[in-house]
């Protein structure tokens, strides 16, 4: 999935995507009534990041993967990894990584070039894959 095809699924959801500076955050989805992402584009490098970050913060929507910043950090974790998770399913095949492995493609940078990803991403990805015997 692309960056225009995760706006155009934010769009449909009705959930407003916009610019907002942060102290220490790229991104974070809020629900007022209705979702909203603020991504502050100033700390985001490239749009291969963008893409990585919106899906993840897609990823809350979608897996209902909500927290405070009051929440403890167990909460904080899990439901950052089942955002992480929706994120790299919709942006990571399994059947991709093993087909750029099997053609010598085999450094995580490479791969993540080649697939449009960041590297942390890709990386929790392939654990995710290689733990659940996909890969």
């Amino acid at each position: 999935m692309e960056l225009n095809e995760l706006e155009n699924l934010a769009e449909r959801e009705n959930i407003k995507v916009t610019n907002y500076r942060m102290k220490k955050k790229k991104a974070r989805i809020v629900n007022y009534g209705s979702p909203y992402i603020f991504m502050d584009y100033s700390k985001i490098d490239s749009q291969t990041e963008e893409k990585c970050i919106l899906a993840e913060e897609l990823g809350h929507y979608y897996y209902d993967a909500y927290y405070t910043i009051n929440s403890d950090q167990t909460l904080i974790n899990k439901q950052e990894f089942r955002a992480n998770k929706w994120a790299f399913k919709q942006l990571i095949s399994p059947t991709k990584i093993k087909n750029l492995l099997s053609q010598g493609i085999n450094t995580k940078y490479e791969i993540a070039e080649e697939l449009g990803v960041t590297e942390d991403l890709l990386c929790l990805a392939y654990q995710y894959y290689t733990e659940n015997s996909y890969i």
